[in-house]
């Protein structure tokens, strides 16, 4: 029991040790900090970075004449397990004509081409395998957002359009009456400013039953066996917008119904991937085996993390590398709690001598310290867990506070995409951390009780 007691003591008695109790506090709570907001930004960014990519894509590898009918393949598919649904889908490089100011970008009469990709889906079948029907901000028909009264009235097809891509590139703020008042994007403000919230979506419903202007080139061949492309544009009904909340893939992808676009391309098959969704993402890669197997060579298995792959990476390695040089605020806390204690034994000597000759044992002393060490971190990591949750937890409340100091946002929304931080709170990860912490602090205050339980008891009480 003594042995507790004077290392509480000790504890107590030095302002250093309570320096060495925040040092660890404080690695603790920017580790628990760190990784929280790693982890939910890690998660954000997968589920933004996969945004309408389905658990496998299915890419042709043999010509068209050599592909099997959609549905022969659906029904081989679904044969196999774990697949629950799968979807076809087309591709098709498109141009939309926009007004710039650019010099560099000026192609005629001040006017540029933005390249897209206009992506042609079965609507029924795509709400089964991807997660496109969920972002959808604003449509016509909220069954079929293709669909629109002017597709028959006007024989006109029907295009989604991305609410980045809105803001960036369809010039013109819309009057009650449907009709351009200025210059600015068409889901901005006066200012400029990209509209938010209920005002997003009511310019979304604005933009509703307008006309988008595309070009895009066939390939044609001659009697001669020559071969030449030929321009098309045509005008297309803007019948929803969607936020798949991905600003790069966003800007230049335009989706529509698979046989619109199999018309448009003047394709000779219906379609040129197969999208797959599984029961448990968990199974993908061995699904991805066997299908490859199964497909024998006719088609590229790719899982939707091999699509993106290299960005995912990156988060990754940012994350193990923050985690890494954070951790030594964590050992340097432990070098002070190594040269706390060290100062302690010498100026102790005599009272460590005394304690001897009461009859402690060097294990009863080497104890003392030890849970010296121990008590530091014990305590520094209960604590740094109380703050890094309430960091963690008002995380925003403190984001306002610097950016109404400094004026500058930490975690500006227009760069990230994100307007909350996102945070996961990780138990497991957090015990980890404290544990580790309180390891560090057994481990630093371990030699200082090594020394102080070699030292010869009649030295000691000589010591001054």
């Amino acid at each position: 029991m003594y042995r507790l007691f004077l290392a509480l003591r000790y504890l107590r008695s030095r302002l250093v040790n309570l320096i060495s109790v925040g040092g660890v506090m404080a690695g603790v709570a920017v580790l628990i900090v760190v990784v929280s907001i790693m982890d939910g930004f890690q998660e954000r960014v997968r589920s933004t970075v996969r945004g309408s990519l389905s658990h496998i894509i299915l890419t042709p590898t043999t010509s068209a004449a050599d592909l099997p009918p959609f549905e022969q393949l659906d029904s081989l598919l679904r044969a196999q397990p774990h697949i629950e649904a799968s979807s076809p889908q087309s591709n098709l490089p498109v141009f939309y004509e926009f007004e710039t100011e650019r010099v560099s970008a000026v192609g005629h009469d001040g006017m540029a081409w933005h390249q897209m990709e206009m992506i042609g889906v079965d609507w029924e079948k795509e709400a089964g395998v991807s997660e496109l029907p969920n972002y959808i901000l604003a449509s016509y028909d909220a069954e079929n957002p293709f669909w629109h009264p002017l597709v028959s009235q006007r024989e006109k097809d029907t295009v989604l359009v991305s609410r980045t891509f809105a803001q960036n590139y369809l010039i013109g703020q819309y009057d009650r009456d449907g009709n351009l008042i200025n210059r600015y994007g068409a889901l901005k403000d006066e200012n400029n400013v990209p509209l938010k919230g209920r005002e997003l979506l009511e310019g979304c419903k604005r933009l509703i039953g307008t006309e988008l202007r595309i070009w895009w080139g066939a390939v044609r061949r001659s009697d001669g066996g020559d071969r030449d492309i030929k321009t098309n544009s045509k005008n297309l009904i803007i019948s929803g917008v969607y936020d798949a909340l991905d600003a790069v893939d966003d800007n230049r992808r335009l989706y529509c119904s698979l046989p619109q676009l199999t018309r448009m391309g003047g394709f000779e098959h219906s379609y040129l991937q197969a999208k797959v969704r599984l029961d448990d993402y968990e199974h993908a890669k061995g699904v991805q085996k066997s299908l490859a197997n199964l497909l024998e060579g006719r088609f590229f298995v790719e899982t939707w993390e091999d699509k993106k792959r290299m960005f995912l990476q990156a988060v990754d390695s940012e994350k193990v590398l923050l985690i890494v040089v954070l951790s030594f605020i964590i050992l340097l806390a432990g070098f002070v709690i190594l040269a706390t204690l060290t100062l302690t034994v010498v100026e102790k000597t005599r009272d460590i001598g005394i304690v001897a000759a009461l009859g402690a044992t060097k294990r009863g002393i080497l104890s003392i310290f030890v849970w010296n060490g121990l008590l530091i971190g014990i305590l520094g990591a209960i604590l740094g867990l109380g703050l890094g949750y309430w960091f963690t937890e008002n995380v925003d409340n403190v984001r306002a506070a610097i950016k109404s100091v400094t004026g500058r946002d930490v975690f500006p929304p227009n760069l990230y995409h994100f307007e909350t931080i996102p945070t996961i709170w990780d138990w497991p990860s957090v015990i980890s951390i404290m544990i580790g912490a309180v390891i560090v602090a057994f481990v630093a205050g371990l030699l200082p009780a090594l020394r102080a339980a070699r030292l010869d008891p009649v030295a000691a009480l000589r010591h001054e």
